[in-house]
């Protein structure tokens, strides 16, 4: 019996480690191409392509800031004109953007006192009713100014402009202000419009 168990164990050991026989039409398979070969390819087409172009326009540049070649013309600035270092670009001017809150419920008293403004030179760029908490809030009794961003020059200007007090102006500093100055029409509206 023992002699039985080595010869079949010995048998399944050699089935086991025993490789397949190598031949001589035998050859390995081929490796699939990867993508990376492509990918490869296809980042050094990109990168010489923007190196070209940046050498081409470099060349370019260099060109036009040569002195122009003798026997040509030289252009020459009149005394006239000021020199590029003197000019300056004119100062930014922020315009103030007006918007008008109804807070009376009344139709279309937001667009009068939008013609109003626009008539003095006021840019109103918005019209709609006031909101409080989320809600539309039309018991507003006076009509009152709000500073969003501090330019306290334009909101007295706008209450100058249509009669309103300057004590009906507020000042709240809104970094997140859409708008620079709303104006809130409250129920007393009627004697600010001009007739």
């Amino acid at each position: 019996m023992r002699r039985k168990r080595r010869q079949s164990t010995q048998i399944i050991h050699k089935k086991t480690t025993s490789s397949p026989p190598v031949s001589s039409y035998y050859s390995p398979p081929k490796p699939k191409r990867s993508g990376r070969k492509i990918l490869f390819f296809f980042t050094l087409v990109v990168v010489l392509g923007s190196l070209s172009y940046y050498f081409y326009n470099l060349k370019l540049q260099k060109d036009d800031t040569q002195p122009p070649e003798s026997g040509t013309e030289e252009i020459t600035t009149s005394p006239a004109e000021p020199e590029e270092e003197e000019r300056q670009p004119p100062p930014m001017v922020h315009t103030i953007q007006v918007e008008i809150l109804n807070g009376c419920g009344v139709n279309g008293v937001a667009r009068i006192f939008q013609s109003l403004l626009r008539e003095n030179g006021f840019d109103v760029v918005n019209t709609e009713n006031y909101v409080v908490n989320g809600k539309v809030f039309w018991r507003v009794d006076q009509t009152f100014i709000i500073d969003q961003i501090g330019v306290a020059e334009q909101a007295k200007s706008i209450a100058k402009t249509l009669g309103i007090p300057l004590t009906n102006i507020e000042s709240r500093e809104n970094p997140a202000a859409i708008y620079d100055i709303s104006l809130v029409v409250g129920k007393d509206y009627k004697k600010y419009i001009k007739q």
